[in-house]
């Protein structure tokens, strides 16, 4: 039998092909040989997206999943596996434990392309850990967590009031008045700043990541397989994300900029300015971590961390004190048996304001607005339990499952603060109640956060009756809920009454 030349050419899509099947029959062949945790089907080089997917409620997917294959299960991100992990203790024995295994980031479209491995929340290794504690011991400096901050708090507290009084008791959105406000409280200690409600360049700042917290979302194939911001047009909104990105950078570059020209070391009034004279102080280390764009990163998280959450949480309380208008008058008859109306509830009433305390922990329960904490991967192969963890895998902490785990809380699905509350009225903290999240990589900004929504929340129901618009009546299920990077309410209008003296 003879053979043309043209028979035994091999062109450059047959070898193509040809080691891409070698490459897939060894990753494939590795993985057989590695005992990986259970999970759904899943096809070769596209995974299983659509198990996440096929739901808008991320929550109920994920409690399926769980419920089939137990604390520790994969999922398929395109060829890779993620692992979730499910359930207190499994949380617990990986995330606090172990933390320092399971610390760094992996990567993502994220941690890659949007954050590109700088700032705080997509940084890993030595880079976290060194501007973890700069930012932490930077920010407590100018009051982050520490009673010192409570005027400042009360300060956007009174602007808020007034802004809400210009609605003149008509139904309004009451988010992007809160999202301001909370805004300047990170605003003062991270840069100085403080923006009217109707500035129009914060407002467009805050309109865009609005948007990107909800593009980037579970529900977006493009997190799964990032390739697809090369298609044409912007179907998945990648595109968008990334300009947004460029502004918010733009933004922050520019009051960088001020601060740059305005630098006087003896007067350290923000953290962009301790951050600047560290910079200063590194400038002859070649290896110094101190540099501009880690500056823009981790100035852009503290911007958008010590707003969104707190911001959503806010909206959240203040649509079940709404929708509940029997909450509402327990809290605001205990605000006023123990603080009364001459004056805001402070920090020193805390103690005392159990129901109220118990209320807003019920909020971050229920409303669990990060259902799955920011993703995880461990630098080495390691094993976890009796399951093979391969080097860069995706772990994905399920927070819903501990909030809402029918074990520890009876009757998770029902919005009852009275949980929070023993026999003797005093405040419960179970270890479990993690929204927040727990371990080495725990919410940063957990403490300024617990201050804001106890000042925010006690203020509003002290001098405002919130009801629905008239005639209406807002229906928790029909408002719950908008899966992006957090776990948001749908827009609800409400009327804010001024209580009588």
């Amino acid at each position: 039998m003879k053979y043309s030349e043209h028979d035994m050419y091999l062109n450059p899509i047959s070898v193509g092909l040809l080691l891409i099947a070698i490459v897939t029959l060894w990753i494939y062949k590795r993985r057989d040989r590695a005992k990986l945790p259970p999970g759904p089907f899943h096809i070769p080089f596209i995974g299983n997206p659509w198990v996440l997917m096929a739901n808008p409620d991320l929550r109920k997917s994920l409690r399926r999943l769980h419920k089939q294959y137990g604390d520790i299960y994969r999922l398929y991100v395109g060829p890779k596996p993620a692992v979730i992990i499910s359930g207190y203790d499994a949380i617990k024995e990986v995330f606090v434990k172990r933390g320092g295994e399971f610390s760094d980031r992996p990567d993502s479209l994220i941690t890659n392309l949007i954050a590109e491995k700088h700032g705080i929340m997509s940084s890993s290794g030595k880079l976290w850990m060194e501007h973890r504690k700069f930012t932490l011991k930077t920010l407590r400096k100018f009051g982050f967590g520490t009673t010192n901050l409570e005027g400042k708090i009360d300060s956007e507290v009174s602007i808020l009031l007034s802004e809400i009084a210009k609605q003149n008791e008509q139904p309004f959105n009451i988010q992007h008045l809160v999202q301001t406000s909370v805004s300047n409280v990170i605003n003062a200690m991270a840069f100085g700043g403080h923006f009217n409600h109707d500035d129009p360049k914060f407002t467009k700042m805050m309109k865009m990541i609005n948007e990107n917290m909800e593009n980037i979302g579970s529900n977006n194939v493009a997190l799964f397989f990032p390739f697809l911001r090369y298609l044409p047009g912007d179907m998945f909104r990648v595109k968008k994300t990334l300009r947004n990105v460029k502004y918010e950078q733009g933004f922050i570059g520019e009051i960088i900029g001020k601060h740059v020209e305005n630098f006087d070391e003896s007067k350290m009034e923000d953290f962009i300015d301790a951050f600047l004279l560290e910079m200063k102080n590194n400038r002859d280390q070649k290896s110094s971590t101190f540099t501009k764009k880690q500056l823009i990163r981790t100035v852009s998280d503290l911007f958008v961390a010590g707003t969104e959450t707190t911001t959503t949480t806010i909206t959240w309380a203040v649509l079940y004190l709404t929708a509940k208008q029997d909450i509402q008058a327990r809290v605001f008859r205990e605000i006023n048996e123990i603080v009364g109306t001459d004056r805001v509830p402070s920090l020193q009433d805390k103690h005392y304001l159990v129901y109220t305390e118990a209320f807003i922990m019920e909020v971050l329960r229920v409303c669990n607005i990060a259902t799955v904490s920011f993703p995880h991967t461990c630098a080495v192969d390691t094993k976890l339990r009796d399951f093979d963890i391969p080097k860069g895998t995706t772990l994905l902490p399920d927070i819903d499952s501990v909030l809402f785990d029918p074990k520890i809380w009876g009757d998770p699905e029902e919005f009852r603060p009275e949980r929070f509350i023993d026999k003797k009225g005093t405040l419960l903290k179970p270890e479990e109640f993690i929204p927040f999240f727990t371990g080495t990589r725990n919410c940063v900004g957990q403490s300024l956060a617990r201050m804001e929504l106890y000042l925010f929340i006690t203020a509003l129901v002290q001098r405002l009756e919130l009801l629905p618009p008239d005639g209406e009546t807002l229906d928790i299920n029909e408002i719950d809920g908008v899966f992006g990077v957090t776990h948001k309410p749908k827009p609800f209008e409400i009327r804010a009454i001024q209580r009588k003296e």
